[in-house]
């Protein structure tokens, strides 16, 4: 038999702390009884007993009737939340083989509950001289007390007494996300639950086995998530105004917990963020004047954010975007990308076949001339704005920044719309007035024309890239 890698029970830190005496913990037990149960069920007792007196930290909680991982999936509660990924629940089946020597060795298997166990695998791990079978449910319950559907490690160790075999699957050792990076499992009650740190569970376990015993489980394939289990880092830079970061963000976030669904776990599904707030963009309402200046405030928030090794960037503020290739230069690498806004709303133009459209922006961007972002739009039919008209989008936007009366500029923006703008597709690349628009969504989604929310449309794409529905 291999041996177990001891190493790494000593560098984790486990996720959940030493619990406490066990006299507390069963105190904390009888509070989760409902009003006509009399007393804590025998197996969740000794559970209890068994990792208080190891020193395993754990944590209780009641589900509905669970009688399978699969069906456990959506009723164990963590974290507030009610459903865990399929991943996250443990798998243990209990079976009976014979040893090199001809010995009888009766051996509880484990591993996440999204994957199946190789049995000819384990025989080949453990040198076993004949074929695994399942321990009928009669010799389960007459050897440990236990029930089919409520098989679990810590009642099989407490009850055999450390002389029942484990071998666990190697993938249960890794978290296969950072947060809260715990398992769960019954405690030999169909509505009780545990989430325990499966490194403590595996370093509590004295005689055991530990090998690649898994394999996927085809008819599991549509419990799995269509996203990356550790949504990719996300690095805003805003400062024109900060206002326009905080909106993206929490467009990102909206967008995340939609795509997610049912599967959405609160706030350890959303992405690590780092925003940086830089006054000095502000410089970029004089760019043709002020460039140098705009890009020494700009490229030092934009080294900052690679050295922080965050890996997606986004820029929310329409007129920098003028620096694109140049961040792009200093931030770009493997593992560190640089979203472009101005990209992402071409491919959108592109993929709605949108041939005329008009642009509401401030003149650097909406000119569509040397200092614009957006200047490959040019092969479109841009409705021309008239002066006028374009100062008072442009005013609307210091208007958004005083935070005050912003339901009377959205009817101002709503009347600038439907009355001095012809084209029936109206991009809005400003981010005061994607602020206003946001604000009342509700309303301006009634019109009949097509209103391009840039800063929307540039946090579902950051969104999906975090969580791996799209490639780079």
């Amino acid at each position: 038999m291999s041996k177990p890698n001891t190493d790494i029970f000593k560098r984790q830190i486990s996720q959940l702390v030493i619990p406490e005496s066990k006299e507390v913990k069963l105190k904390n037990a009888r509070n989760l009884l409902e009003a006509q149960e009399g007393k804590i069920p025998e197996p969740v007792r000794k559970v209890i007993e068994h990792c208080t007196t190891k020193k395993i930290g754990f944590i209780l909680s009641r589900n509905q009737y669970a009688g399978n991982c699969r069906d456990a999936r959506s009723k164990r509660v963590r974290l507030g939340h009610k459903g865990i990924p399929l991943y996250d629940e443990l798998k243990s089946i209990v079976g009976i083989s014979k040893d090199n020597t001809g010995k009888t060795i009766i051996l509880a298997m484990h591993c996440r509950g999204h994957m199946a166990i190789d049995l000819k695998q384990v025989e080949k791990i453990c040198n076993f001289q004949s074929e695994i079978s399942q321990l009928a449910e009669d010799e389960l319950m007459s050897r440990f007390h236990i029930k089919f559907g409520s098989v679990n490690p810590f009642l099989l160790d407490y009850e055999s007494k450390q002389s029942l075999l484990h071998v666990f699957d190697r993938g249960i050792l890794k978290p296969l996300v950072r947060f809260p990076g715990t398992m769960m499992t019954n405690t030999g009650e169909h509505t009780w639950g545990i989430e325990f740190d499966p490194r403590d569970l595996v370093g509590l376990i004295a005689h055991k086995v530990i090998g690649k015993i898994a394999v996927t489980d085809t008819e599991l394939k549509k419990y799995e998530l269509p996203h990356r289990l550790n949504p990719k880092s996300i690095g805003i830079i805003t400062g024109n105004g900060p206002d326009s970061g905080i909106a993206l963000w929490q467009d990102i976030n909206k967008n995340i917990v939609e795509i997610l669904g049912d599967h959405f776990l609160g706030d350890i599904s959303l992405p690590q963020v780092t925003v940086i707030s830089v006054p000095a963009m502000g410089l970029s309402m004089e760019l043709d004047r002020r460039e140098q200046a705009t890009w020494q405030a700009l490229s030092e928030a934009v080294i900052e954010m690679k050295e922080q090794k965050v890996e997606l960037l986004a820029l929310a503020c329409h007129t920098t975007h003028y620096f694109t290739d140049k961040i792009k230069e200093i931030f770009d690498g493997e593992r560190q990308k640089f979203v472009s806004m101005p990209s992402v709303v071409l491919k959108y133009v592109e993929e709605n076949d949108i041939d005329e459209m008009a642009i509401l922006g401030i003149s650097y961007v909406s000119n569509l001339d040397q200092w614009s972002a957006y200047k490959r739009l040019k092969r479109y039919k841009i409705e021309e704005i008239d002066y006028e008209t374009k100062k008072k989008f442009h005013e609307l936007g210091y208007f958004v920044k005083k935070k005050d009366r912003l339901h009377q500029g959205y009817k101002e923006l709503n009347w600038l719309i439907n009355n001095k703008i012809k084209s029936k597709n109206v991009i809005i690349a400003l981010t005061e007035l994607s602020i206003l628009f946001q604000a009342f969504r509700k309303i301006t989604q009634e019109s009949e024309r097509n209103i391009i929310d840039t800063l929307e449309l540039y946090a579902q794409v950051i969104a999906e890239k975090s969580i791996g529905l799209t490639k780079e």
